[in-house]
């Protein structure tokens, strides 16, 4: 369970440690995912100490932030953490010096998840107060419209910023063609160029299989456990949600953040899956004490996210013809590419489709699809555009218009 710690008491800051609890805690909303907003509301409380605030007095009080205060805010959040320490140096002579970096401005999405992460905190937190007003409607009223203000341009100015996962132009994609054929050529185990030692090769080769093969993101993986697998005349995998799991002791625990789900396993990659867990897992010592499927290699210790990372930035450090960023996630876009094109094959619905992805991915909602398949759907739309131009071209000729002149 995170929680943000005020330095200066080594304490959890209350207001912070109720709304992670109350909010997103009862949401079920994983641990990782919620260090990852505390980190995020970091910013907020680094803000308040630059210009003496008091956020839970300002909202107890019903102040909440001007529009100049706001203003500021959202600039702060564009910043690197180290820019922002550097500021305290002058207020706190003994603070240890930092390295001061040239003002450079974090990915607008960094950005946005930052005042994310602020506008919930600052909306659940003040909406406790509101509560405590309804006795008296006139101090109700005037709290409720101040709020609703405050909130309203927070709001204004996070859905400003056009992230470059909301943009049709930038964000992750998956692997163009011959970057995945390089990789799925490279990463086996007898491949001259495999990058990795001869140990660890067979172990790497079912792992990132596992990841292009099923889509599953990198904590799903970290998370199967041997009894997840399901042989037999069929073979599955169950992606299981397991918060607090008592048997993961490590510093950041495997976490599932989409619905649990079962996934089907075919042909060579079941027979891979068979052959390391009868063969190869069984031979680890520390293996035999826990249940984890994917371990860490020679003693079989829990594979970590960090064990991950590093296979996938040896790929692109010693492997030719491999995308900069090519990553755990960079294999799940790819899943959605390759899927988009089975349905095309198989001439399904889309509205068939859109359920049999929701379903593979574990998405409630369809509405994270469409930054899963980014190259699928511009290679649609461009398909799409140059056929209608085309039969506009048609269209003319047939009409007796002489083309390429201008009268």
């Amino acid at each position: 369970m995170p929680f943000l710690v005020q330095a200066s008491t080594g304490l959890p800051i209350q207001s912070v440690s109720y709304w992670t609890t109350a909010e997103r805690r009862a949401a079920d909303i994983q641990a990782n995912t919620i260090a990852n907003e505390l980190r995020s509301l970091v910013y907020l409380f680094l803000w308040a100490d630059l210009r003496k605030v008091d956020i839970p007095d300002r909202l107890q009080r019903g102040e909440f932030l001007s529009l100049t205060e706001i203003v500021d805010l959202v600039n702060l959040c564009g910043r690197f953490i180290e820019d922002i320490l550097s500021e305290f140096e002058s207020l706190v002579p003994k603070v240890r010096p930092l390295r001061r970096a040239k003002r450079r401005a974090v990915k607008s999405g960094e950005k946005r998840n930052r005042l994310t992460a602020i506008y919930s905190y600052l909306q659940f937190t003040s909406a406790g107060f509101l509560s405590e007003l309804q006795a008296w409607p006139a101090r109700w009223d005037h709290y409720n419209a101040v709020r609703k203000e405050c909130l309203g341009r927070l709001k204004g100015y996070r859905d400003a910023i056009v992230s470059a996962r909301t943009s049709s132009m930038d964000g992750r994609e998956g692997l163009v063609r011959t970057a995945l054929i390089r990789m799925r050529d490279v990463i086996h185990p007898k491949h001259p160029d495999n990058p990795f030692r001869p140990s660890v090769r067979f172990r790497n080769y079912l792992l990132i299989r596992l990841l292009l093969e099923l889509g599953i993101r990198r904590g799903e993986l970290c998370g199967i456990k041997i009894h997840d697998c399901v042989f037999g005349s069929e073979v599955f995998i169950q992606i299981h949600r397991r918060p607090d799991d008592p048997d993961d002791d490590r510093k950041t625990k495997a976490a599932t953040k989409t619905l649990a789900r079962e996934l089907a396993v075919g042909g060579g990659l079941a027979s891979l899956l068979h052959e390391w867990a009868v063969q190869h897992r069984p031979k680890l010592p520390v293996a035999r004490e826990h249940d984890f499927l994917i371990v860490r290699l020679p003693d079989g210790e829990k594979m970590t996210l960090d064990n991950v990372n590093k296979i996938f930035r040896r790929l692109r450090q010693c492997v030719s013809g491999l995308p900069s960023d090519l990553s755990p996630h960079v294999l799940r876009h790819t899943w959605n590419d390759l899927f988009s094109d089975t349905m095309d094959r198989n001439r399904v619905l889309p509205e068939e489709e859109e359920k049999l992805r929701m379903h593979n991915m574990g998405w409630s909602s369809a509405q994270s699809a469409k930054f899963y398949h980014k190259r699928t759907v511009k290679r649609r739309s461009n398909s799409a555009l140059k056929d209608m131009q085309d039969r506009m071209e048609a269209d003319t000729s047939a009409s007796g218009v002489i083309n390429g002149s201008d009268g």
